[in-house]
């Protein structure tokens, strides 16, 4: 599974945890000059290729690669001044969608410190389906009801462990299609109609 993974400098800290603990357990074999284990965590999109599906601990990884997408520090993002570690959430919450949106992620992740606005900007696109969850049950259904394909967190008020158990249902959690589907059609002819 490719994961694209996007965080702002207020929920980088969540996006390396998740990153090494769900998407790439067995780390070791994984180290990237953008996403070290050992280093302090960098806000910005990365690519997870071979990502783990966050179901089995103990898979190894051997053949992943994490690599920076079209925003990975605030010191690329434009001629705009932007304090130092600062990175803005519009910008990594594009590069994530848009790599969904294109088919060269299967799913999303976005924190920010509420998660809203990466939401909110992750929806811009054609055929992303940002879900903003808060616990489990939000999150599965997210999965099971819309099609989510990009999950959105807050690094503010979410706990480590609450913000990986959501990671790990939403990886893994069908779609269930059905009367589920013809909904999530109808989402598409809005889309189309509003040229979005």
């Amino acid at each position: 599974m490719n994961i694209a993974i996007g965080s702002d400098h207020r929920g980088a800290k969540f996006a390396k945890m998740l990153t090494y603990n769900v998407l790439l357990p067995n780390h070791y074999a994984a180290q990237s000059e953008y996403l070290d284990a050992d280093a302090e965590p960098v806000a910005g999109a990365f690519m997870i290729e071979n990502a783990s599906d966050g179901a089995r601990v103990e898979e190894s990884v051997d053949d992943a690669k994490i690599y920076p997408l079209k925003y990975s520090l605030a010191a690329t993002n434009s001629d705009v001044q932007i304090p130092e570690g600062v990175v803005d959430y519009p910008d990594v919450a594009a590069a994530v969608a848009e790599a969904v949106a294109e088919g060269r992620a299967d799913r999303g992740i976005l924190i920010c410190g509420t998660g809203i606005g990466m939401c909110v900007a992750a929806n811009k696109f054609r055929g992303i389906r940002a879900a903003l969850c808060y616990n489990e049950v939000a999150a599965e259904l997210s999965r099971r009801h819309n099609d989510a394909n990009i999950l959105c967190l807050s690094g503010n008020f979410l706990s480590e462990a609450t913000a990986e158990a959501i990671v790990r249902i939403w990886l893994v959690a069908p779609f269930d299609g059905g009367r589920h589907q013809r909904r999530v059609e109808l989402i598409d002819k809005i889309e189309r109609e509003t040229g979005l």
